[in-house]
């Protein structure tokens, strides 16, 4: 290939990332037998700048329903696109199987106090990298399967199928 075509892009692959999600949809409904499906619900934003596609899972046998994620991307420029993971509320630091543990002596930060080596720890801001972005629906898909994998969609789907969760909550 060129060194001048840009890496990871095909142009013979050039689905949006709702065509993405609606195959997914039609993968879930399959793989479940139609008990769990799929429901897209597409919102713009207030400033009507972005779009905003909420996935929910359906427990078809009690309509039920529980919000899983959002794909956020500007309105008519479906690339880049991002993932918004739900959030897991008020679950217990325990039973997550990871979390962010804020440092305690932030603003109590006296260079006397901290060595060299605490100096990543103090500082008042730092570059945010955010994994769930995507620019190729290639990314998208492998992005989108790591989204499905998540603890908080697998404990909403079993949740769904389990009868332990409220109708229509999230």
């Amino acid at each position: 290939m060129s060194r001048f075509w840009p890496e990871g892009l095909s142009v013979n692959d050039a689905q949006s990332p709702s065509e993405i999600l609606e195959n997914a949809r039609e993968e879930w409904e399959t793989a479940s037998n139609g008990v769990l499906i799929l429901v897209l619900q597409q919102t713009e934003s207030e400033d009507g700048k972005t779009m905003i596609i909420t996935v929910h899972a359906k427990h078809a046998p009690s309509n039920r329903t529980a919000a899983l994620f959002s794909v956020i991307h500007r309105l008519n420029e479906p690339y880049p696109v991002s993932i918004e993971p739900r959030v897991e509320g008020n679950l217990p630091d325990i039973l997550k199987k990871s979390y962010y543990q804020y440092n305690p002596n932030y603003f109590r930060c006296d260079p006397d106090r901290f060595p060299p080596e605490f100096e990543d720890e103090n500082k008042e801001g730092w570059t945010v990298t955010n994994k769930w972005v995507s620019d190729t629906p290639s990314e998208f898909r492998e992005k989108l399967t790591e989204a499905f994998n998540l603890s908080s969609v697998k404990a909403a789907v079993l949740s769904l199928t389990s009868g332990s969760q409220k109708k229509d909550s999230d």
